[in-house]
Formats: C-alpha cells, structure tokens, sequence
C-alpha cells in the first residue's frame, strides 16, 4: 500500500515538474518575443484619404494641394519612427503637360463654418518632423504648393513620399487624379481661397471612369 502511494506520489512530482519546467519555457519564449517586439523599428502604415483638396489660384500662377494621411503603427516598440519630410509628386499623362514641383509649404487643419456653410482652411504649423508611435499616429493635413502652374485636363499619376530618420527607405503611396472639363471651368472661374473637394469614393464618378478610383471633383 505504502509502496503504491510513493510511486503515485512520484510519478504527481514528475508530472509536476513538466508541468512546471513547461509552464517557466512558455513564459521565457513569450518575454523573449516581447523583448524582441519592443527592441524592432516601428512598421509604418500609411493610409491615403478618401477627400483631397486642391485651392487653384490665379490662372498658371499657384496651386495648393492639401492631402491628410493617416500615419500609424500597429506594434508598441521602445523606438518611435520620425517622419522628417513630405514629398509630393504629381506627373500628368499627357507628355506635352509641364511636371509641377510642390514641396510642403504648412501643414494646417479645417474647420466648418456653419453659417457660410463652407470648410475655411487654417494654418497651424511650420512643416516640422513627425512623432509616430503606436500612442501617438499622426493625421497631419499637408499643403503641398507649386509656383507657376495650373491643372489641365487629364489623368495625373501621383505619389506622397514620407521619408524617415531611420535608415530605411522612404515611404511612398500613389494615387492619381481625374481633371474633367468641367472641373476645369469651375476651377478657372473661382476666386481665390476657394477650396474644390475631390474624391475617390463616390459611385457615380467611379463608373463614368470605367472603375477608376482615381480621385475627381464632382460638380
């Protein structure tokens, strides 16, 4: 009987201590892949908005573009990623169209008036580095300003280049953008500090651009 116990007994501490020493592993593999998760450079995402909007000024002589990406990362790490500039390029189809050059002017935000029933443009700071972390996305509203040229009619190729502090490449999101004739008169007939909406997202526009989710201004 006794013997019986001590085996019982025996065979509960030997149970016992694989439950232990797996029980201890599990938790050293887990710290293991915590320590290494914090110790990574923070994978940036960056999402592109639904809505730009682009104030086109006197005719050939400015053109601000405001673009507002979502800039996050999924993963807590110790390190933070550091977004020190916004590019912007914008190449139309057409060869015979000159190539804009904008460069981040501001970055600013919008605010409703209800009464005018208008979205006024706001300026709120210098183009300065941004802080991204896991507690901390970013969702900057970028205007993008080139001298002496207007939109034409046609397509435009586009791509928002982020670059970074870290050593690794600069991130890059295309997009383009639809510029019907109709745009173009409403554009050519504003006055200034007028601000056009264009989408990415609506039906209507989509279908007449055979599936196009380039971005159009809906008249």
């Amino acid at each position: 009987m006794n013997s019986e116990r001590s085996a019982h007994r025996g065979r509960f501490e030997v149970a016992h201590l694989w439950i232990t020493t797996a029980t201890g592993l599990v938790a050293l593999g887990i710290s293991l892949y915590n320590f290494a998760t914090l110790q990574r450079v923070p994978e940036v995402d960056v999402q592109l908005p639904h809505l730009v909007r682009i104030e086109p000024r006197a005719p050939g002589h400015t053109v601000h573009l405001f673009l507002q990406p979502t800039i996050s990362t999924r993963i807590r790490t110790e390190d933070v990623e550091v977004i020190t500039d916004a590019g912007l390029k914008l190449n139309p189809a057409d060869a015979g169209v000159r190539v804009p050059s904008f460069y981040w002017n501001e970055s600013g935000d919008w605010v409703y008036d209800f009464e005018a029933n208008q979205v006024n443009y706001r300026r709120v700071a210098d183009p300065t580095p941004l802080v991204v972390s896991q507690d901390k996305p970013q969702q900057p509203t970028i205007l993008f300003h080139a001298n002496d040229w207007a939109f034409g009619k046609g397509r435009y190729e586009g791509s928002l280049i982020l670059h970074r502090a870290s050593s690794r490449e600069p991130i890059t999101k295309a997009f383009c953008i639809e510029v019907s004739d109709d745009a173009l008169k409403a554009f050519s007939g504003a006055p200034e500090r007028t601000f056009f909406e264009l989408r990415n997202d609506v039906p209507e526009l989509e279908s007449k651009a055979a599936g196009s989710s380039c971005y159009h201004f809906q008249v």
